[in-house]
């Protein structure tokens, strides 16, 4: 029994691996922008660049983005979770072509733009290890996602002390290529597959895979599988009424049309909820400390390199996701209070030292702000930073997953970019202390957000998490 367990665990690691192995390259992207623009500072680089220039190639992949997940959205409904990586696997290895061989601003924008249509890929990831994931392991596996992006965080880090730009681009290159082929042994997840249609290649996973040793469906859960699959059905052979339908057909047979799901209350509801929670995230400046490591360090007068700070933040999110996975049982809700909660008390700590020691020449205990940035970013990891994405996964109808998380995602990136856009005028208009203390106020919307809005999906299967938002009367489990 424990041999068929292990061999369930090293499938689902496999599978999940796999296609986490392209977050991987989103991580050296992230820290990629400030490793170019360094070396490009340089007096031997033959490329020279204005601030507004330089500006423009650190954020524009994350202008572009919405784009990308708009159409990865689609692609995702349409040919499935990992045909779409692969997909997307064209644009992440012309983008880097190109910037590996790009002798002017306008190559490196071009480059860093194509590179933005990928770079919300991980909603894929979320929803194919949300799908495949037995309830009670989802928690576990879905870390692998934020966990490959610190990872490749660092490893751009470490690449950057050895290598160009131009020999990075080329081996993330080559790395996109080996992604491709990788994901040809991959398979579809068994709840996509039938909600096309496909139900013998669905059976043919489900064999393979062999779930059954590692969870058990209770009755609760048998019967909300029932009542969401006949509703499932019955929205999607209505709204396939008009595509189906012979000549002979009875006439008061009348056709949903498709966009009429979207006005559902289990679709408008958790619509409102994860923008709510993409609103606290992002004001929380998660981002901001990772896209202006280098102005956090100037503007608060740490005794660090910038790049080292960068280094530190990297391991601190790697760290911080094997926390999370390591309490993988803990409830969602709480894990989000305690990740909003010390992440505020770290930041109030920094605005306290600041306001201490304003005009200091030399303020003593100096480690105190790298410290607490630290911890920052490794509360961050507990809650705050990944459990919006994963939550876009956890909580819409099969029949509108792929559309609607494209969608609020999209939102969440618009989000980032605003925040990150106007981060140095806030600077410049209000303060660093004040700036960092609005901030703080956004970790504590996050702690009231969990209290009193979201919705727990710790230990519950897709299908019961649906039923969260039906109208009680609806819903009759025994």
């Amino acid at each position: 029994m424990k041999h068929r367990k292990l061999k369930c665990h090293l499938k689902l690691i496999y599978c999940s691996t796999m296609m986490c192995f392209t977050q991987f390259m989103i991580g050296c992207l992230y820290t990629f922008s400030s490793t170019l623009v360094a070396q490009l500072r340089e007096s031997s680089s033959t490329i020279q660049l204005s601030v507004e220039e330089e500006s423009w190639i650190t954020s524009i992949t994350v202008l572009i983005c919405p784009v990308g997940l708009f159409i990865i959205g689609i692609l995702t409904d349409a040919f499935g979770r990992v045909k779409t990586v692969q997909i997307i696997c064209a644009p992440f290895a012309l983008g880097w072509l190109i910037i590996a061989f790009a002798d002017s601003y306008t190559a490196l924008l071009i480059g860093k733009i194509i590179l933005g249509i990928p770079f919300g890929v991980s909603t894929c990831m979320f929803l194919y290890i949300s799908e495949l994931s037995p309830a009670n392991l989802r928690p576990l596996y879905v870390t692998l996602v934020p966990l490959t992006v610190g990872l490749g965080m660092i490893l751009e880090c470490i690449l950057a002390i050895y290598f160009r730009w131009q020999t990075i681009s080329s081996i993330m290159l080559v790395v996109s290529l080996i992604n491709f082929l990788l994901l040809f042994m991959v398979p579809e997840p068994p709840m996509w597959l039938r909600a096309k249609g496909r139900s013998a290649e669905a059976d043919e996973v489900d064999e393979w895979l062999d779930l059954g040793h590692i969870t058990t469906a209770s009755a609760t859960e048998v019967a909300a599988s029932a009542y969401v699959v006949e509703r499932s059905m019955t929205l999607a052979m209505a709204s396939d009424t008009n595509v189906h339908a012979s000549p002979e057909a009875p006439k008061e047979t009348t056709a949903t049309p498709y966009w009429s799901l979207f006005l559902q209350r289990n679709v408008w509801m958790p619509t409102v909820i994860t923008l709510t929670f993409f609103v606290c995230q992002q004001g929380s400046g998660v981002y901001v400390l990772l896209f202006y490591s280098m102005d956090v360090v100037r503007d608060c007068k740490m005794p660090w390199d910038s790049n080292a700070v960068s280094l530190f933040l990297a391991f601190a999110r790697v760290i911080g996701v094997l926390s999370f996975a390591a309490m993988h049982r803990v409830p969602r809700r709480t894990l989000v209070m305690v990740s909003g909660g010390c992440m505020a008390v770290s930041l109030l700590v920094v605005v306290a030292y600041m306001k201490a020691f304003a005009g200091v020449q030399d303020p003593p205990f100096e480690f105190t702000l790298i410290v607490a940035f630290v911890m920052f970013m490794f509360f961050a990891l507990l809650g705050i930073l990944p459990m919006p994405w994963m939550l876009c996964g956890e909580v819409f109808p099969m029949a509108v997953k792929g559309v609607m998380n494209g969608v609020v995602q999209t939102c969440g990136y618009v989000l980032w970019f605003v925040i990150c856009k106007i981060y140095p005028s806030l600077i410049l208009d209000l303060g660093v202390e004040i700036v960092w203390s609005i901030l703080a106020f956004f970790c504590i919307l996050n702690v009231l957000f969990a209290i009193f809005i979201m919705p727990e999906t710790k230990g519950k299967t897709l299908d019961e998490v649906l039923l969260y938002f039906e109208p009680k009367k609806k819903i009759n489990i025994p």
